[in-house]
C-alpha cells in the first residue's frame, strides 16, 4: 500500500482509462470491508470514518447502509478519500490510496453511543498513518478502557508495521485483546523470519493471535493453545479483501460464542469465497457457495 497526492491519483486513473482496463468500483477500505462482512454473515455492526461533501462521499453513505452496516461517518469540506487498487493475473494487489477527508476524522467524530452499545472496537493499523487519526483512535480507546469493549488490532501492511512498530508494540502490551496479522506483517513486527518465534512473540502480550499464511492456511494462538486452520482449496482471482474477510469472519464467529476453531473456519470460508471473484467483499453471484461452505463447518 502506498499513499499517493491528488494529482498521482489523478494520474494514475488517467493511465488506467487509457490503457482501457476494467475498473471495478467499491466503497470499500480495511475497516469498512470487514464491517460489511460481519453484516453479510447476519452479525451488527458499525463503521466510523470522514468522508467529503461530494458525491463519492454520498455514495459510501449509501453502500455501507444498503449492505447492512450502521454508518456513523462524519463529513467534511474535501474531497472523499479513494485507494486505486491495481491486480495482476496472480492474484496480488498493489494499493495507490489517497486519503482525502479520512484523514482529518477528529475525536469528537466518534460515536460514544454506538462504542457503548458495541461488543469489539476494531482498529486497523493504518489508522496511525496521520495524528489526527491517532487521536481519535486513543479517544476511543480511552473510552472503551471503561466500558465492557474488547480491542482488536490489525496490522493492516508490511509496510504499515515498519512505519508505526514503535506506537505497535506498546498499543500490543497495554490495550489490544485480539491481535490480525498475516505472516509477513507478523514477521517484520516480530523481527525474526520464524513463524513459530513470531506468534509465540506476539502472544506474550495479547490474550488472541490470529495469523495468516497465505494459501497455507491460518493459526489462532489463544492463551497459549494453538489451533491450525486449513486452507480453502480455491482458485485465487484476486486477493484484495482477503485478510479483512477473514477478520470479517472471525469476529462474527467470536460475537456468537464460537470456538477458536470454529471462528478460524467460518473466517477461512469467507476469505476463500472472496479471493475467487474481483473486488473486495462477497458478491451475490457468490453468497450461495460461501452458505454451502458454513453449512459444513462443524
Amino acid at each position: 500500500m502506498y499513499l499517493v497526492s491528488t494529482e498521482e491519483q489523478k494520474s494514475l486513473l488517467k493511465a488506467v482509462e487509457q490503457e482501457n482496463q476494467k475498473i471495478e468500483y467499491a466503497a470499500g477500505g480495511s475497516g469498512a470491508n470487514t464491517m460489511i462482512g460481519i453484516a453479510q454473515l447476519g452479525g451488527q455492526s458499525a463503521f466510523t470514518g470522514k468522508i467529503g461533501l461530494d458525491q463519492r462521499g454520498n455514495q459510501y453513505h449509501e453502500d455501507l447502509e444498503n449492505k447492512g452496516v450502521k454508518s456513523t461517518l462524519a463529513t467534511g469540506e474535501g474531497m472523499t478519500g479513494s485507494s486505486l487498487i491495481l491486480v495482476s493475473s496472480d492474484g496480488s494487489r498493489t494499493m495507490n490510496t489517497h486519503l482525502g477527508m479520512c484523514q482529518e476524522l477528529q475525536p469528537n467524530d466518534i460515536d460514544v453511543q454506538v462504542l457503548e452499545s458495541s461488543s469489539i472496537l476494531y482498529l486497523t493499523g493504518f489508522l496511525w498513518d496521520t495524528e489526527n487519526q491517532k487521536a481519535s483512535v486513543r479517544h476511543a480507546l480511552e473510552m472503551a478502557e471503561k466500558l465492557p469493549v474488547k480491542v482488536a488490532l490489525s496490522l493492516s501492511d508490511p509496510f504499515c508495521v515498519e512505519r508505526h512498530r514503535t506506537d505497535f508494540v506498546e498499543l500490543i502490551r497495554s490495550q489490544v485483546n485480539m491481535l490480525f496479522c498475516n505472516q509477513e506483517e507478523a514477521f517484520t513486527m516480530m523481527e525474526t523470519q520464524v513463524t513459530q518465534e513470531a506468534i509465540e512473540g506476539l502472544s506474550e502480550n495479547v490474550e488472541t493471535v490470529i495469523m495468516t499464511l497465505g494459501n497455507r492456511g491460518s493459526l489462532i494462538c489463544s492463551q497459549g493453545k494453538i489451533n491450525y486452520i486449513d486452507p480453502l482449496d480455491v482458485e485465487v482471482l484476486d486477493t484484495t479483501g482477503a485478510g479483512d474477510a477473514y477478520a470479517a469472519g472471525f469476529l462474527y464467529g467470536y460475537s456468537q460464542g464460537k470456538s477458536m476453531l470454529e471462528c478460524g473456519k467460518i473466517a477461512s470460508a469467507l476469505a476463500g469465497t472472496v479471493i475467487e471473484q474481483i473486488g473486495p467483499r462477497i458478491e451475490t453471484q457468490m453468497l450461495s457457495t460461501l452458505e454451502d461452505r458454513l453449512s459444513r463447518i462443524h
